[in-house]
């Protein structure tokens, strides 16, 4: 019998590829809120037995983490065999240590969460810094899909003579395995962060690139203002053309306007959150990795 799928990710650009390369039937509910905020939820579907999939995205979570477990206590209720997630966006990992007293590791605690109403976990290149791999925080099977290979095609399809460069030292876990697929160059940028909005940045062996299109590669733009530097830099530098990519489009306030308009020609995301800079499809890379999911078959960056 097919798996359902339930489908909170606002994002069909994505979510009907997902759903059709795995095969699923289309579930129906619906989602709407009383004057006071509650959610109130009603499945369509016969589940009894069957395996669900919830698609979300999770991307400003606040608002949609709860309607999303009251969700699966329904879909427990109608009986289904297994309620799996995929949430193309991972909240709440880059809260990874207690950074002051008084704090929290607010990513172990959303992991538990996450582990008590579901029965596997997929999600795309989830913030893993001090936290090196899911299953270290999750009780229950999870995959971590990657980006590399759609980003490397666009790349490959789009620019000349690309020079990769990551915004600081964790960074390098993407941007290395581009350069080493294209047979590129990359550099890896010092960052100081003074404050969110006051950040420095140094790239060394900018002057031996010359003639490169640089290519800023980062896993999340949320303020921007990381980008920000980097795009002035390559300003300063001499460089008169370059791209931003990142993973996944969070873009605060006008932040996408900000890069679009005065840093980079072109600022570019895959589709695993919506908005108008996606051009990059994961859909494969997602079916691939919650085809591995639990399994001793291992899906990783490919590159």
């Amino acid at each position: 019998m097919k798996p359902i799928l339930f489908d909170l990710s606002y994002n069909l650009n994505l979510s009907a590829q997902v759903r059709q390369k795995l095969d699923a039937e289309l579930g129906s509910l619906t989602l709407r809120n009383f004057p006071d905020g509650e959610s109130s939820i009603k499945v369509m579907e016969d589940c009894e037995d069957r395996e669900v999939i919830v698609m979300a995205d999770l991307s400003h979570p606040n608002e949609k983490v709860l309607p999303l477990l009251l969700l699966t206590r329904i879909l427990r209720e109608r009986k289904a065999k297994e309620i799996n997630l995929i949430a193309p966006y991972l909240p709440y990992m880059r809260q990874d240590a207690q950074f002051t007293s008084g704090e929290s590791q607010l990513a172990r605690h959303f992991a538990e969460l996450l582990s008590a109403h579901f029965d596997k976990v997929i999600t795309v290149e989830p913030h893993l810094h001090r936290i090196l791999r899911l299953d270290t925080i999750f009780s229950i099977p999870t995959e971590t899909v990657h980006s590399t290979i759609p980003i490397a095609e666009w790349v490959k399809n789009h620019v000349k003579n690309p020079l990769f460069i990551g915004p600081d030292m964790e960074s390098s876990q993407w941007v290395s395995p581009l350069a080493r697929q294209l047979q590129q160059p990359f550099l890896v940028a010092e960052k100081s962060r003074k404050g969110d909005q006051d950040v420095s940045i140094i790239i060394k062996g900018l002057d031996h690139c010359q003639g490169h299109t640089p290519v800023v590669i980062d896993d999340i733009i949320s303020t921007g203002y990381t980008m920000v530097g980097i795009g002035q830099r390559l300003k300063d530098e001499g460089f008169n053309e370059s791209i931003c990519i990142a993973t996944h489009a969070i873009f605060s306030g006008d932040a996408y306007m900000r890069l679009s308009k005065n840093y980079f020609d072109k600022v570019i995301t895959t589709n695993t959150v919506p908005h108008i800079s996606n051009q990059i499809d994961v859909s494969e890379e997602i079916y691939r990795g919650y085809a591995a999911c639990g399994t001793d078959k291992q899906y990783g960056a490919g590159l």
